[in-house]
């Protein structure tokens, strides 16, 4: 029998739950190993010490004490599913800054908006006319191409603006390792 093993069934053995095969061989061993003999001392040492502790015993009120205790303690109200429903701050955020960018692109279409805009002869207006001009002329699967890339774009960002810090050094660690460039 190894240590091990012997070791493993040494608390059956002192409870008296090891069969009579086993039993015979871990007596064996035991009259053979000094180090298993020392931890069946040191095992008999500590149910020496827990049978000569004294068991304290619970007031009689106990329970009853517990209960008032529990019957006192004021009960949280569920969450109203409106209030689960409420967006964060951060969601808000996104909310409004999606909507601003889809409202500019917009209006910034409409020739009647872009008369009245004050852009005439600045280097934004010849972007923004640029732009405009390429935005209609463009075919429709190269227009929805351009704004799925856009919205995938600005999914990412408000998503990374509202993940937080850590989140946000995580995916840029994990986009770093992943481009073809010597680090």
């Amino acid at each position: 029998m190894r240590c091990s093993e012997a070791v493993s069934q040494l608390q059956l053995y002192l409870d008296g739950r090891l069969p009579g095969e086993r039993l015979q061989a871990l007596e064996r061993h035991l009259a053979r190993c000094a180090r298993c003999r020392a931890e069946l001392e040191l095992l008999e040492e500590v149910v020496h010490h827990l049978e000569s502790l004294q068991l304290i015993t619970e007031p009689e009120d106990l329970s009853l004490r517990i209960m008032e205790r529990v019957a006192r303690t004021p009960q949280q109200q569920p969450a109203s599913i409106l209030a689960q429903l409420r967006p964060s701050p951060g969601e808000l955020l996104a909310a409004a800054l999606l909507a601003t960018v889809a409202s500019l692109g917009s209006l910034l279409t409409q020739p009647a908006v872009l008369r009245l805009l004050p852009l005439e002869g600045g280097p934004l207006f010849g972007l923004l006319a640029s732009a405009t001009h390429l935005l209609q002329t463009m075919d429709a699967t190269t227009l929805m191409l351009i704004c799925w890339i856009m919205g995938t774009l600005i999914g990412i960002c408000i998503t990374l603006l509202v993940a937080g810090e850590e989140m946000r050094s995580r995916w840029l660690r994990a986009v770093w390792e992943r481009l073809p460039v010597l680090h």
